[in-house]
């Protein structure tokens, strides 16, 4: 395992082989993601790096959806507490990360939305600073606690368990690329079917589905990717990432939208300070909606360009190799 551990330390995903049993090969790809998250673990301690509460996320949520994919690999009642643990994960370490995220916006002199307005706005960042500090702390504790000890140590027992030699499980025993083909596969049908079904009539609740499943799809094809020769889907990766572009900045103003919304309900206009940052807040909200507006006219085209019958068979020809 001390190659895995130098790979997951320098963000290189560990290599596997083809042939390689899929049980194998998943306990070497979660030890990566262990080691990620313990790399980072005492920069979201201290809150002073957004980047390591970042790159943890990540390492969550790929764990994540690496799970949702692996049931014949795993035994169910590991696979679910492990699903449990690592849903917890995510909800614990939003709030922190939208916060970092905004106030990173906020504080952004290049950021075109923020033309027009200066200090009207300092109300607005005075009261998500407090709101930032208030969910590391509270993110820390979390990390503190005894569930989150006894999941890492859940975890480490199943790491540290080799794989049994005939295992009963369905797919434990199959070679490691027939499992990425089929569940990349998988997830890229339903990043189609999720994406034909987008219109100007869908809520930002299915556009929030859709950019889920293309950030499983993306995760699984980086995890597996030492299975895939890199030069046959830089196209296909490249619209992929174009299509995420869009969908992750309408998340990105929606979330933005929620928390002008929660300053504007929080704060009493008793002062002249207040009232002006109120009222910026407000002119600031159609802003930001004008610009989601944009952002979904442009969804369709990202995801047709994505959607192309030339990069969907580059995506057939190389997740079908050796299947």
């Amino acid at each position: 395992m001390a190659g895995t551990n130098k790979a997951a330390a320098s963000g290189q995903v560990p290599r596997l082989t083809p042939e390689m049993r899929a049980d194998l090969a998943v306990r070497i790809i979660m030890r990566y993601l262990l080691t990620a998250m313990q790399a980072n673990e005492a920069g979201v301690h201290a809150g002073t790096d957004a980047e390591c509460l970042h790159d943890f996320r990540i390492a969550v949520r790929r764990q994540r959806s690496l799970l949702g994919q692996i049931r014949g690999t795993i035994p169910q009642r590991i696979r679910q507490r492990l699903d449990n643990g690592f849903a917890w994960l995510g909800e614990i370490t939003r709030e922190a990360r939208d916060l970092d995220v905004y106030l990173l916006d906020l504080m952004d002199d290049n950021n075109s939305l923020l033309a027009g307005f200066g200090q009207e706005l300092d109300p607005l960042r005075e009261f998500f600073r407090h709101r930032q500090l208030l969910a590391h702390r509270q993110l820390s504790a979390s990390l503190e606690s005894a569930r989150y000890a006894r999941l890492m140590t859940a975890w480490n027992a199943y790491l540290d368990t080799p794989p049994t030699v005939r295992s009963s499980l369905p797919d434990a025993r199959h070679p490691v690329l027939a499992l990425a083909n089929q569940r990349i596969r998988r997830m890229l049908r339903r990043v189609i079917k999720q994406g034909k079904a987008v219109d100007t009539d869908s809520s930002p609740q299915d556009l929030h589905e859709l950019r889920k499943s293309c950030k499983k799809l993306r995760y699984l094809m980086e995890l597996f990717q030492s299975l895939y020769p890199v030069a046959g889907l830089r196209q296909p990766v490249k619209a992929l990432k174009g299509l995420q572009d869009s969908l992750g900045e309408y998340q990105d103003l929606q979330v933005q939208m929620g928390f002008l919304a929660t300053f504007r309900q929080s704060v009493a206009p008793d002062t002249g300070t207040l009232r002006r940052a109120l009222a910026a807040t407000e002119a600031l909200s159609r802003k930001l909606e004008k610009r989601q507006n944009k952002v979904r006219q442009a969804l369709r085209l990202r995801f047709d360009a994505f959607a192309e019958e030339k990069y969907q068979r580059d995506f057939r020809r190389v997740f079908s190799a050796d299947d």
